[in-house]
């Protein structure tokens, strides 16, 4: 969480759920030994994916690499003994670093209290969970407990339990201390298969950096509420040495090119999970894309392209957080990230992302991670860990180790906003205060979608594809993947 690049276009976990999916189909639930792999490296040039642990983002980057070519061969493992009569549950999660700890430490305290009746195995699995999860469940071989962003790729699948009965037969679990829009992405066909934790406040906010603010004689107090406005300070504040940027005003892309940060800005929801069908043609969902092309017009997308490459090897190889960016959006693990790792004596203020409908609307994404049950696992005794995801003591402990919060109401309301980073109040407030907050779209093919609209920003803004075509081609794609998976 503390070393990430924020200012990059990032994709989450690893590669697309549709690359698994049909192994569920062909598959089982026999359990199978255990598969090793034997590899033989070789260096090559690769596009490599790096996953940011703590967020929703990675970055992107062409690099020398080995190349692992990976025979795989089956053997009989001796699996970890557990304590005599303890019950063994499998903990995965994406994070290293801060997160990772967090998890270890959570798992550690809950099979203390056990009492010896449970024997924890927290991994953290890294970019490419969502593969080797729907693998492990094909295989027979699920973890008991998983924590992803949303539900609907793996409840699509057949492969979660609901919990909606563990929900209402629970003492400890309070329903009604969470906000409305952080139970979105735990659903799937009208029930819920998860609940938000570990890590759920708020994934857009404007950033603007307060020292350029000032000497391009803006007026801090009025920050932009339009894209027109975005504009406008982004030409006050950027400086060019001929055609090469040396400070720029607005970093297009970022968080908003996620589906639900779009869907939250535009008013339109991508995906419509009661009716099952992609929203991503729609002309105000369109009008982003065009508002986002204006700023690669305006600098030249090859000049953007070099200006955030031109830190690189660097000590603060940030563009952000090396203090030569005006304005862009991000998450609330920005205010503890700029904290640590901007450069001495820069500061931020953070407002609501420009409502592109017009209607000054404060828009405000509710991304959430959850937690889940995986059919084949252990159910009933796993349940009672996440059940205690839910308490503030549990959270309290995440926090101080990660600094993730995940935003439940009695959560928020006990902290002290006087010790917290500067600018994460804005995300503590914006699950109450925004006037269009929305959590995530029940979408099975969430991923896809996010590959796509990665793909579809950059075309967009190097002029290859127009909004239309490259919307046009990604409603097509998802619609088609969707018909597939539920036999419409």
């Amino acid at each position: 969480m503390r070393n990430r690049l924020l200012t990059r276009r990032q994709v989450l976990l690893g590669s697309a759920v549709t690359a698994t999916a049909g192994v569920l189909a062909a598959c089982g639930a026999t359990p199978t030994p255990q598969v090793i792999e034997k590899v033989v490296t070789s260096v090559v040039e690769r596009e490599v994916t790096k996953i940011v642990a703590g967020t929703p983002q990675v970055v992107k980057e062409t690099v020398v690499v080995q190349e692992v070519v990976k025979e795989t061969v089956v053997v009989e493992v001796q699996p970890t003994v557990a304590p005599k009569g303890a019950v063994d549950l499998d903990y995965w999660y994406i994070w290293g670093g801060g997160g990772g700890k967090a998890m270890e430490a959570v798992s550690a305290e809950f099979e203390k209290r056990s009492n010896g009746t449970v024997k924890m195995h927290p991994l953290a699995v890294g970019g490419a969970i969502l593969d080797k999860t729907i693998a492990s469940f094909a295989a027979g071989a699920p973890p008991d407990i998983v924590d992803l962003i949303l539900c609907a790729p793996l409840a699509a699948r057949g492969a979660l339990v609901t919990l909606d009965d563990f929900i209402a037969t629970s003492t400890i679990f309070k329903e009604d201390n969470y906000f409305d829009s952080q139970w979105d992405g735990t659903k799937w066909a009208g029930r819920r298969w998860g609940i938000p934790a570990n890590e759920a406040l708020g994934w857009i906010g404007l950033y603007r950096n307060d020292q350029i603010t000032e000497s391009a004689g803006l007026d801090a107090s009025a920050p932009p509420t339009t894209y027109d406005e975005v504009f406008t300070w982004s030409e006050a504040m950027t400086q060019r040495d001929g055609t090469k940027i040396s400070r720029l005003g607005f970093a297009p892309g970022g968080m908003i090119t996620y589906p639900d940060c779009t869907s939250v800005v535009s008013g339109v929801h991508y995906f419509d999970g009661d009716a099952l069908k992609y929203n991503l043609t729609a002309e105000p969902f369109l009008e982003v894309l065009r508002q986002e092309k204006r700023f690669y017009d305006a600098y030249g997308a090859q000049n953007l392209t070099d200006f955030n490459n031109a830190l690189s090897g660097q000590p603060v190889a940030d563009p952000v957080a090396a203090g030569k960016t005006g304005m862009w959006d991000t998450g609330s693990w920005g205010p503890g990230y700029y904290a640590l790792n901007a450069v001495e004596g820069m500061s931020w203020s953070i407002s609501y992302f420009p409502d592109s409908t017009g209607a000054g609307e404060k828009p405000f994404c509710a991304g959430t991670h959850t937690l889940m049950l995986l059919k084949g696992g252990d159910a009933q005794q796993a349940w009672p860990f996440v059940e205690w995801s839910s308490t503030d003591e549990y959270i309290k402990m995440v926090y101080d180790i990660s600094g993730f919060i995940m935003g439940t109401k009695s959560f928020i309301a006990s902290l002290d906003v006087s010790t917290m980073f500067p600018g994460l109040e804005f995300y503590t407030r914006g699950l109450s205060e925004g006037t269009r907050v929305w959590g995530m779209a029940p979408d099975p093919n969430w991923y896809t979608v996010l590959f796509g609209l990665a793909d579809a920003w950059e075309a967009v803004g190097f002029g290859k594809q127009t909004p239309e075509e490259a919307m046009g081609d990604l409603q097509t794609l998802v619609t088609d993947e969707l018909d597939k998976l539920i036999g419409r």
